[in-house]
């Protein structure tokens, strides 16, 4: 059951350090990594994936709660210690943290493919479906 706090609290750690860097350095500015694929710009999104329940914070709050709750109660119960549910948890946690402080999620990496702007995610997000496709294969921590 360690391990699994343990890479929760490095996947918030790699969260966090990314946001800051980024308020701190990419302020109002657009950095293209690869040119017509992958860039890196300063965005605030008050609402969900995809921008859904804009301005909806409180009930953003209240589900990311739910689910941390959930998750703690379900990996404790029923002994489910895969990284896939610490990479979830610490994605939510990444992101809960945003919209208590700040009022909004940091997002900043940029992805273009076939000319389709995806919207702009951060590492929070990479690390929640990283762990919702590492659960549908669970895999525990040994």
């Amino acid at each position: 059951m360690k391990k699994f706090y343990i890479i929760t609290f490095l996947v918030v750690l790699i969260d966090r350090i990314s946001k800051i860097l980024v308020d701190n350095f990419l302020d109002n500015k657009t950095i293209d990594i690869i040119k017509d694929y992958f860039y890196l710009t300063y965005v605030k999104n008050d609402g969900a994936a995809f921008s859904i329940l804009t301005s909806q914070r409180v009930l953003l709050i209240v589900i990311s709660v739910a689910a941390i709750i959930f998750i703690h109660y379900f990996v404790d119960k029923y002994k489910k210690k895969s990284i896939g549910y610490a990479f979830l948890m610490g994605g939510i946690i990444g992101n809960l943290m945003d919209r208590v402080v700040l009022g909004a999620v940091i997002d900043f990496i940029g992805v273009i493919i076939f000319n389709y702007h995806f919207p702009i995610f951060n590492i929070a997000d990479i690390f929640i479906v990283l762990g919702a496709v590492f659960i549908l294969f669970e895999k525990d921590v040994k």
